[in-house]
């Protein structure tokens, strides 16, 4: 009788596993089960995260995350890009500067502004209406001083005695029944922020001249 070759002992083997797979009880039922459970899993992970890749339906037709981005981008894309280019170089502005804000520093500030909204409840009422959370508000507060000591840095801002009292001469009719000394503290204050601000606009404009910025919006 002629030996089997190895070939042939494989191809036999073979053969036989895949008619026990086919007679097994297990065989069609199980990759059903498997088929119905990943489908199952696939459902419940769409419903989960269906927010990723739908913005909303109108009578049930949806609404997709890449058309209200598409939409969005066409109306607000240009505004949004500046926003982040200012925001990209003010960080590495900051960084070449080696100016740094102290978690107190944000912390006080955050203090001074719920003084002025008079509560906290108040202050958190007012980030709930404009879409914020105290951690953005925070990383918001970081910026501003950021961007505030880098225009320090840059102009060294003074504002003078007679400057002061120019404003309150021009200014009478919000000053009524002060005196000058009352409100020379304020009145500083606020001029010093106005010069901050025509400072931080001239900054900005002179750095996005130097910036490589390419967009493709």
């Amino acid at each position: 009788m002629k030996k089997p070759t190895v070939k042939t002992v494989k191809s036999i083997k073979m053969i036989k596993e895949l008619r026990e797979v086919k007679h097994s009880p297990f065989g069609f039922y199980g990759k059903l089960i498997l088929i119905i459970a990943l489908g199952s899993l696939l459902f419940l992970l769409a419903q989960k995260y269906r927010g990723l890749f739908l913005a909303g339906t109108v009578n049930s037709v949806p609404v997709t995350r890449y058309e209200l981005n598409k939409r969005m981008s066409e109306k607000y894309g240009k505004q949004a890009f500046d926003e982040i280019v200012s925001e990209r170089l003010l960080l590495q502005e900051v960084k070449k500067n080696n100016i740094t804000v102290t978690e107190n520093e944000v912390a006080d500030e955050m203090a001074k502004i719920v003084k002025d909204y008079g509560s906290e409840d108040a202050f958190k009422a007012a980030l709930t209406q404009y879409g914020l959370t105290e951690a953005k508000a925070k990383e918001s507060i970081k910026q501003s001083l950021s961007l505030k000591k880098m225009i320090e840095k840059t102009y060294q801002i003074q504002v003078s005695d007679e400057a002061v009292k120019k404003y309150f001469t021009d200014n009478g009719t919000l000053f009524t029944g002060k005196k000058l000394e009352e409100v020379a503290s304020n009145i500083k204050d606020t001029l010093y922020q106005q010069e901050v601000y025509a400072k931080t606009q001239e900054w900005f404009t002179g750095i996005r001249k130097t910036a490589k910025v390419v967009s493709f919006i």
